[in-house]
């Protein structure tokens, strides 16, 4: 009897050390946070390095994207990062996990600030599939890629086919505000783009009752930090809406 326990215990051990010999050999590479953007693994390979557990790998990627070339002191412009690498980690990321908005909104206001056209079309091709999931309110990530072809990449013509299929939507469990069916002329109105940044975000913010705190945090200092917006304005902007 002892024997077979101690043959058990033994082969119980040699496949834990298999196993993380393994998981080192595949993600030896990955730093957290990464201070470059490194090839996505494929859906399998990242299922198989955390031994199925979906949740783990995309909690770790995301974590590692919002880091991403924050390191030693040193942090990295748009310019170094590759966003056809990023692209390929948001369609992974996104296959792991549709439901989750982490990535949206890291893609959509952290890697969204760049002004490289090229680079922009990665944002407004992962929005726009995520945005097109009818169910609650991931709508919004559309309405966020209609703003990104308006006004970084300049194509007006992209930009109205998005906010057209944004008006025709009918999400599961949400409703879609009048401003979002309203897109196509928000995109034919000849704004600025710092006033359409700021009417966008105090859309959501104003109609969308199921934002994270988190994110709600987030969007306040996009419009404080990036846009200039005052934070008593966007109160007092908000009340008057609402009345």
């Amino acid at each position: 009897m002892d024997k077979t326990i101690s043959k058990r215990a033994y082969i119980a051990l040699t496949l834990i050390m298999a196993i993380n010999i393994i998981l080192w050999l595949a993600m030896h590479h990955i730093r957290m946070p990464w201070s470059g953007v490194p090839p996505a693994p494929s859906k399998n390979t990242a299922i198989a390095t955390t031994l199925s557990d979906r949740q783990f790998f995309y909690r770790f990627a995301a974590l590692s994207l919002q880091n991403i070339g924050d390191i030693g002191g040193r942090h990295l412009s748009f310019a170094e990062y590759d966003y056809n690498m990023l692209g390929s980690w948001f369609d992974l990321l996104y296959d792991l996990d549709s439901k989750s908005n982490h990535i949206p909104m890291i893609a959509a206001y952290y890697f969204g600030a760049t002004k490289d056209t090229k680079k922009i079309k990665v944002i407004v091709n992962y929005l726009s599939k995520v945005g097109s999931i009818e169910d609650g309110d991931k709508w919004r990530w559309l309405a966020h890629a209609v703003f990104l072809a308006r006004y970084r990449m300049r194509d007006i013509d992209l930009a109205l086919e998005l906010a057209y299929k944004l008006a025709k939507m009918q999400p599961v469990g949400d409703s879609l505000p009048l401003w979002a069916r309203h897109m196509p002329a928000f995109v034919l109105t000849a704004m600025e783009e710092k006033q359409a940044a700021k009417a966008l975000l105090e859309a959501q913010l104003l109609t969308n009752k199921k934002l994270d705190p988190i994110e709600k945090n987030f969007i306040k200092d996009y419009l404080i930090n990036r846009l200039g917006v005052k934070e008593e304005e966007i109160g007092s902007s908000l009340m008057t809406k609402e009345k």
